[in-house]
């Protein structure tokens, strides 16, 4: 598989955005979403509805490989504001938040995950599992991490490599050390 056919892929299975409300976000503001992602050059990783009926509140996350700028940010706001102006649904809005998904929202592509070859994640694996040390490397076929465990003369290092189809959600762990 190429790079460019896995990189985009999500880790989670299901609809394209994970969202509180699935019924809340109608598949025209999806659409519109995909196609402001590709012209910004941003990918839409996570998207969520809150709020009552007429006070809703769209929080829209956003990452791409070089990072998110605030001209990001307001690309994907202005596009929103500027095709869907006249839609009932959009018109509920109370307010739009378009940011990066944050140092501790799960990772939900590979190319996020190489951004942070070097750091220490955790992976939540598909058989219920989880794995946590240092990420090595990332490429089509998954992730490898170096786990340590033990201590003194039972300590033990090994590197364990996890399919991409066996990533349930990967988080890099932020340390303050």
């Amino acid at each position: 598989m190429a790079k460019e056919e896995w990189a985009d892929r999500p880790f989670f299975v299901g609809t394209r955005f994970r969202l509180l409300h699935l019924n809340l976000l109608p598949d025209h503001i999806r659409e519109v979403l995909d196609d402001l992602g590709r012209e910004t050059g941003v990918s839409i990783v996570d998207v969520k509805v809150r709020g009552q009926h007429s006070q809703l509140v769209l929080e829209i996350y956003i990452d791409s490989v070089n990072g998110v700028t605030h001209d990001d940010c307001r690309a994907i706001s202005a596009g929103l504001e500027e095709r869907l102006a006249d839609d009932e649904w959009f018109g509920r809005l109370r307010t739009i938040d378009v940011s990066s998904p944050g140092a501790d929202a799960p990772v939900r592509h590979l190319w996020q995950l190489a951004k942070s070859v070097g750091r220490t994640v955790r992976v939540a694996r598909a058989d219920g599992t989880t794995v946590e040390g240092k990420l090595l490397a990332v490429d089509d076929g998954g992730l490898t991490v170096t786990v340590v465990s033990g201590a003194g003369k039972n300590k033990t290092v090994v590197d364990q490599t996890i399919s991409s189809g066996d990533i349930k959600e990967a988080r890099v762990i932020i340390s303050l050390r």
